[in-house]
């Protein structure tokens, strides 16, 4: 498993909290002028503020027991559908905790695209893919053609 240092850890996942709080902050006041969402107040920075840093964090402890692949593909899809789908889950009872029935913030696509986003700090090493059998191994088999 290739990751970070822990100190060094802690500070990209909250520089990766912070941006993405940012950015999401930007989005809903950009969406009060131009598309007449209700404006962010306070406690909605808050408590979106509290949705992204508890799904980065989910993310960096998923990536502990999964880290990122280092091929592209398969293996990294189904790792993202394993990361995604019980993060919206979970989302979705925060959404419902949050704001109940009637919600007008998306906090459950916050947390997922959090969680998805914090889980790719660790990595995994060159050694901890599977040995397999190089194409070397194998000759051309003569079939008398």
């Amino acid at each position: 498993m290739n990751r970070p240092a822990n100190t060094e850890l802690a500070l990209l996942a909250f520089r990766r909290a912070i941006g993405l709080w940012a950015g999401l902050s930007v989005f809903y006041l950009a969406g009060y002028y131009l598309f007449g969402y209700p404006f962010p107040t306070p406690v909605d920075l808050v408590a979106i503020l509290v949705v992204v840093c508890l799904g980065v964090v989910l993310g960096v402890a998923f990536s502990f027991a999964s880290p990122l692949p280092r091929e592209t593909g398969l293996p990294r899809i189904v790792r993202t559908a394993l990361i995604a789908i019980p993060a919206l889950g979970i989302g979705i009872a925060l959404q419902l905790f949050i704001e109940g029935p009637q919600g007008d913030r998306a906090y459950y696509a916050m947390f997922a695209l959090a969680a998805w986003l914090g889980s790719t700090f660790i990595t995994e090493d060159e050694t901890d893919e599977e040995e397999g059998a190089d194409t070397s191994d194998f000759d051309v088999l003569d079939l008398g053609r």
